[in-house]
């Protein structure tokens, strides 16, 4: 029996940004934002992969960072949504921001629905590939565990987007972060 290799390759690149802390009014100096593309993957039957296989596992990380760096520009700059890499603590007061906020709105509900989709698919699994008398219960069962795992991680992320908001409830002066896109010019002029 022949060896399973899979071979995986993430780009990441950083960016540096800097805020006026909206409580107490410091400048949080320069920090950097880690972006980093998903994760490129190939499968393989040996251990080293071939100059060819290997150049084209470089060009699908790369080209999923540029994609990511690529969508934290647009949400940025067009929509006034920040990705969680740029962090909003300040480094003096240790207090959120109201421009964090947008960055949890935006990812609230992708691992939930990705929990229930799964729990669909499995449900569905249990009942028709199942070769026991009570495959419905078994069916039933598997989707409701990973229906209420979706609506705990749904529950949870609101209970921090709640945090969140009563900690900026009281700002006055509502500023957002400036984020130096000259650092990775170069990605966003890519095709």
């Amino acid at each position: 029996m022949g060896s399973y290799y899979k071979h995986k390759k993430k780009e990441t690149i950083d960016v540096s940004y800097s805020f006026r802390c909206e409580q107490c009014m410091k400048e949080s100096g320069t920090l950097k934002a880690t972006i980093s593309g998903m994760e490129a993957e190939i499968n393989s039957n040996y251990k080293t992969l071939d100059d060819k296989k290997q150049n084209k596992l470089n060009e699908m990380a790369h080209n999923n960072l540029v994609s990511a760096v690529k969508e934290a520009y647009s949400n940025a700059t067009g929509k006034h949504i920040f990705v969680k890499a740029f962090k909003d603590e300040c480094p003096h007061c240790h207090k959120p921001q109201t421009w964090g906020i947008s960055g949890i709105q935006n990812d609230m509900f992708g691992t939930p629905i990705v929990c229930v989709i799964l729990g669909i698919i499995l449900g569905a699994g249990c009942y028709f590939f199942s070769g026991v008398e009570n495959n419905l219960m078994i069916a039933v069962a598997a989707a409701g565990i990973c229906v209420v795992i979706g609506a705990g991680i749904l529950v949870l992320n609101l209970i921090k987007l709640g945090s969140k908001k009563k900690q900026t409830a009281g700002v006055v002066q509502k500023n957002e972060p400036v984020i130096e896109w000259n650092d990775v010019q170069h990605i966003l002029n890519e095709r």
